[in-house]
């Protein structure tokens, strides 16, 4: 799904312009894991519009598990000399026959049914790929590690109108599927403090919220997602709950712009929320936003037993973002804006 739209590029262009340290990257290369997910395929097309319209010259290595599908994202890179694909699986060992100066880990799996239909390579993608990407960084002399993280760590919130900010530590059921996410992200974050106090290894960590955007996958199965879908295809919103749940959102542009401000400018051994704090809607109201759009109504419809076993049993996480904001960091689009543009954009791909 490699995209051409006028609203994708303005955002990519956004990004691009940020008033950062872009000279760090220059002439330098950078690993980037998870690449053609969400997060991934945004950070590269940013970095490739870098490389053309201002000559940073980093080149990348955009490592996944799938070329064909990588194949159809960066459709326009494979020739160029600063990108390359790599066929990788995180979970096993990293060889030596190249080089990254910068590394962002960004591959797991973040699907409410993946929660619950792979399990397994949920924990391990954040554990033991986190540990094989942080020996390659090591071995290889890194000079900056990025662990992409989740605000899903915080777990349930101990007073209901508790915001999260990067000391808060919440309520998780550990003897429950679903806390596989969240302590594997809890895990890989240790996992980082250990090798910065060990190998003096240079880790920042970046915890985004729930992320949306036209990079999403088509059969991504969180609500936000899904209701984006229903949107886009002119159908019924479908709302599996009562819509209660109120939560940090933040659009993939400005998701991306975050890791790079952690990338950039964040200091050692720090954890930086990314999400938007200023417009927290519960589901029911994105729901309607989105139907609005449309023409169509809501819906209510009972989950599958596989995704309800994936869904977070919250009604409140907010994400505080002032740290992250102290860096010069600040989100151009609030949900309904952000969610209109998804909507438009993917309208002309579905």
């Amino acid at each position: 799904m490699y995209i051409k739209h006028e609203i994708y590029a303005a955002d990519i262009a956004g990004v691009a312009n940020e008033n950062l340290p872009w000279e760090k990257l220059a002439g330098k290369s950078l690993l980037l894991t998870g690449a053609t997910g969400l997060i991934g395929t945004l950070m590269i097309d940013v970095l490739m519009k870098k490389n053309r319209d201002d000559n940073l010259n980093v080149k990348i290595f955009a490592a996944g598990r799938n070329e064909k599908v990588a194949n159809e994202r960066f459709a326009d890179y494979f020739d160029d000399k600063n990108f390359s694909f790599i066929k990788l699986d995180v979970n096993e060992p990293i060889g030596d026959d190249f080089h990254a100066d910068f590394i962002i880990h960004a591959a797991s799996n973040s699907q409410n049914k993946l929660f619950a239909s792979d399990p397994v390579n949920t924990i391990m993608a954040n554990i033991l790929g986190s540990h094989n990407l942080l020996e390659f960084a090591v071995k290889t002399k890194a000079e900056r590690f990025v662990f992409v993280s989740s605000g899903d760590l915080y777990g349930k919130p101990l007073n209901e109108d508790d915001v999260f900010d990067e000391n808060y530590c919440g309520y998780i059921n550990c003897n429950t599927l679903r806390a596989g996410y969240p302590e594997a992200k809890r895990a890989g974050e240790a996992l980082c403090q250990a090798y910065i106090s060990k190998y003096n290894l240079d880790v920042v960590i970046a915890r985004p919220c729930r992320i949306y955007g036209p990079t999403m996958r088509l059969d991504d199965s969180k609500a936000m997602s899904e209701f984006i879908m229903n949107g886009v295809r002119g159908e019924d919103i479908v709302l599996k709950s009562q819509g209660l749940p109120r939560f940090s959102y933040c659009y993939g542009a400005d998701c991306v712009s975050g890791i790079l401000y952690c990338l950039l400018k964040g200091a050692c051994g720090e954890a930086y929320n990314v999400s938007d704090s200023s417009d927290i809607l519960s589901l029911r109201e994105i729901a309607e936003y989105v139907s609005s759009l449309a023409g169509k109504k809501v819906i209510f419809q009972l989950p599958s037993e596989l995704q309800a076993k994936g869904f977070l049993k919250v009604l409140k996480v907010v994400l505080a973002n002032d740290k992250l904001r102290a860096l010069g960091w600040s989100p151009k689009d609030d949900t309904r804006s952000g969610v209109k543009k998804t909507v438009e954009i993917l309208k002309t791909i579905v």
